[in-house]
This record gives C-alpha cells, structure tokens and sequence, in this order.
C-alpha cells in the first residue's frame, strides 16, 4: 500500500511541477493512424541495413512526434558507432516528453533516462547549454524521494548563467518558483525578457532565427503574459514562430491562443477575438480560449 501512495505523491507532485513554469502541453499527433507513416516503418523495419536508415528514421518518426520510435532509432544510432552528445540530447528529449505525457508509473523511467542522457551528452560536450537548461529542470521538478536535488538543480543553472545570461536567468526563475519564492523568480524573469529585449527586435528576426533555442521566444512571451512582464514586440516574435514554423512541440492553437491574450491586454478586442477564432479552429475543445472568448464576448 505504501509503495502506491508514494507513486501518487509522485505524479501529483511532479506533473504539478513540471507545469510551474508553462501550462502549455506539448504538440501530439495521431502518428498511429498516418497509414503511410506506419508503413514506411514496417517496411524499413524489416529491411533496415545501415547507419543512414536509422538516421532517416529517427528523424522521421522525430518528425511524426512518434517519440518512443524515435528512442528507439536514435539508441541504434549510437550502438552503430554515431556516439554524439546530439545523439545523446535528443534521447533526453524525447524522454522527457514522454514522462510529462504519461500518467502511469512508467514515467519514472523515462525521468531517470532523460537525467542519463542529458549527462551523457555533457560529458561529451561539457559547454552543452540545453543539456545543462534540461538537467536543471528536471532536478528541480523532481520530488527529492526521486532523485530531484536544488543543489544540484542550481549547479547546473549556474553553469548556464556562465554560458548565456538569458537562458541562464530563465532557469533560475524556474527553480526559484518551483520553491515557491516568486518574487525572486519574477526578479530572473523579469531579467531574462530585458537582456532578450536589449539584445534582438523583432525587425532583424531573420537574422538569428536559428541561433537561439526554439522554444525561447515563445518561453519568454509566455512567461511576460504569466507574471504580467512588459515584452517588446511580443505579438511580432509569436507571428514568426507561425511562419517560420519555428517549434515542432507547442501547439499552434496555444500560440493564438497568446497572440489572442496580447491583443486582449492591449484592449484590441477585434484582434484578441481573430486569434481565439484561430485557437478553437484547431482546437475546438481549448478551454482556456473559450473562457476568453466569452470575456471578449461581455
């Protein structure tokens, strides 16, 4: 009996957790009835003969959110002798999706093999920032009864301070709330979005749309809107995310669903209402749009 109590403990706390810095899911999609998805791997399956099949595959099923598949391609990629700290990183990643996803006690050990192979990747490339970003949430998310430890959440984070002063404060901000201490972590927040803010506009986008994480631009607006932080351009950076189809994990309908949020706050009830139409056309079960929409609607 005591064994399940600690296993809810577990999910209740860690979901709960992992969501103190973005409510926003990560993207699905129905991989399982992409008929032609599924038939390219069975085919492959049973004609694999190289390094380049798996590599085409893991992107593939990367590609189709397939995620599992995706574990199980990459971990032949390093068994073949591709043994890169990429390699490495993306394990990890996908890993930790599926633990986030996942509400069963399995999650526990795509938890520990995202703390793997976050490691592994930094001990081959020491100056790793995402793997560094990743090791450090996890820590800091992670019940203590399973592994999760500030000082060593915090080591990690300042490892990234050293390396990116955005990222770095981001981190910081995150540990900081999952201790509950939120004005401290609006102080990292607050940070993160002025030194982002001094450094880019929206205007020179092209310029370093590849050179910085992803999800960065969406995080930072994300975190502004959370805790009520001024943004520059923010209804900018959420548009280029949708053209340049910038992010393979948010939802599209969560970032109209921001856009709407901005338009909202800047009393643009004709924009807010574009964006939540948007929202709901994708999603037409989205919650949190419908509440707005019938705020806008008042």
């Amino acid at each position: 009996m005591k064994i399940y109590i600690i296993y809810f403990l577990f999910f209740f706390i860690f979901q709960n957790q992992l969501n103190s810095q973005s409510p926003t899911p990560f993207d699905v999609y129905d991989f399982q009835n992409d008929f032609e998805y599924i038939s390219i791997i069975k085919k492959f399956e049973k004609e694999i003969k190289d390094l380049e099949d798996y590599k085409y595959l893991s992107d593939l099923s990367d590609q189709k959110k397939d995620y599992r598949r995706a574990i199980e391609f990459t971990e032949k990629r390093l068994e073949l002798g591709e043994n890169s700290y990429e390699n490495h990183y993306r394990i990890g990643g996908y890993s930790g999706i599926i633990a986030k996803q996942l509400n069963s006690m399995s999650a526990i050990k795509y938890v520990k093999k995202a703390i793997s192979h976050f490691e592994k990747a930094l001990e081959l490339n020491k100056n790793h920032v995402l793997s560094m970003i990743s090791l450090s949430k996890l820590y800091a998310q992670l019940p203590m009864f399973l592994g999760g430890s500030f000082k060593k959440s915090e080591y990690y984070a300042n490892r990234v301070m050293i390396n990116d002063s955005i990222e770095g404060n981001l981190t910081k901000g995150l540990i900081e709330e999952v201790k509950g201490r939120k004005k401290i972590s609006k102080i990292h927040y607050t940070k993160a979005i002025r030194l982002f803010n001094r450094k880019y506009n929206c205007e020179k986008f092209i310029e370093y749309k590849n050179r910085l994480r992803k999800n960065l631009y969406y995080d930072l607006i994300e975190i502004a809107i959370l805790h009520d932080i001024f943004f520059d351009d923010s209804s900018c950076f959420l548009e280029n995310i949708l053209k340049y189809n910038l992010s393979n994990v948010i939802p599209k309908e969560w970032i109209y669903f921001r856009l709407a949020q901005i338009h909202y706050k800047l009393n643009d009830v004709l924009k807010s209402e574009y964006y939540l139409n948007e929202s709901l056309s994708l999603n037409p079960n989205f919650n949190e749009a419908k509440k707005l929409l019938n705020r806008n609607l008042k």
